[in-house]
């Protein structure tokens, strides 16, 4: 059934050796979306020139792509590994007028640079220096974030966009519901997502857990998602007047938070069983909070 819904267009802002970013930013927010656009009525939309931006003679390259594009997003999300970018005319790079012009308008900017290993013969010296010189000057304006991998940067990216998000929401429904939210259908929607929440983790624990070659790796990678999801749904929370659904959900993020920091040893595989069977563990008892919410 059709449903009406607010559009957040996210601008995503690199210069061209951000290509695992560039790539990782849009299925981060798509994950977003599959897990939140329905019962929060918000849909992020990723903005990328590549895809966005039309064949324009009408200025200045990077002039048509603000107008094009840049104008009508509502935040951006920006990444630096090695190079500062290409001069534009009126600013070092393409990429640093985008984040001008969208802190200008008093949107909200999340800004990362990485400090993954790079070959140093790759590496363009004067590129180099002007963003060591840029990343010098913004963050004396602001919080920035550094990342050693494209995981980490995942993952760091992920919590952010689900703070930032979850912030939103609740602002909007603060004023669309008007204090409605602990109705007996919004009660039940929320348990409806939770629900698919949960059918969703256990399918994806599973295939994991069944798959080859073995590793816990990539399962570490699904239980951090689960944790945002968790830390999203809680924030949702407005009152507990029995206080047993919160604790809960703090108990269950801090299962899953102890398992993503789980070591194997040369234990003969004692390290690794354990692992997977605290995992079942953790992911059953979120089963729990769902028969609370059923109560």
């Amino acid at each position: 059934m059709p449903q009406k819904g607010l559009i957040y267009r996210v601008l995503i802002a690199s210069p061209s050796d951000c290509v695992k970013e560039r790539s990782s930013i849009p299925e981060i927010i798509y994950s977003w979306n599959s897990s939140h656009s329905f019962h929060t009525g918000v849909i992020l939309e990723p903005v990328m020139w590549e895809s966005h931006v039309i064949p324009d003679l009408g200025g200045r390259p990077q002039e048509v792509i603000n107008k094009q594009i840049v104008d009508s997003c509502d935040f951006l999300i920006g990444a630096f590994w090695t190079r500062i970018g290409t001069v534009t005319g009126d600013h070092i790079s393409g990429t640093a007028e985008e984040i001008d012009r969208i802190r200008t308008q008093g949107k909200k900017t999340l800004l990362y640079f990485s400090s993954a290993p790079v070959v140093p013969d790759s590496i363009d010296p004067d590129q180099y220096k002007e963003l060591q010189n840029y990343k010098k000057a913004i963050r004396d304006q602001g919080i920035t974030f550094d990342y050693a991998d494209i995981g980490q940067f995942r993952e760091m990216l992920q919590k952010h966009i689900s703070s930032l998000m979850a912030s939103l929401t609740k602002e909007i429904g603060d004023i669309s519901n008007q204090g409605d939210r602990e109705s007996k259908s919004e009660i039940q929607m929320f348990k409806s997502q939770f629900d698919s929440f949960i059918r969703k983790l256990n399918a994806e624990w599973a295939s994991e857990r069944n798959s080859e070659p073995h590793n816990i790796e990539d399962a570490k990678y699904i239980l951090s998602s689960a944790v945002d999801e968790l830390l999203h749904f809680q924030s949702q929370i407005v009152s507990d007047p029995n206080n047993e659904i919160i604790p809960f959900f703090q108990e269950c993020v801090k299962d899953l938070k102890v398992l993503q920091r789980h070591r194997l040893y040369m234990d003969g595989g004692k390290s690794f069983t354990e692992f997977w069977v605290k995992g079942d563990a953790a992911i059953m008892k979120l089963q729990k909070i769902s028969d609370v919410l059923a109560s």
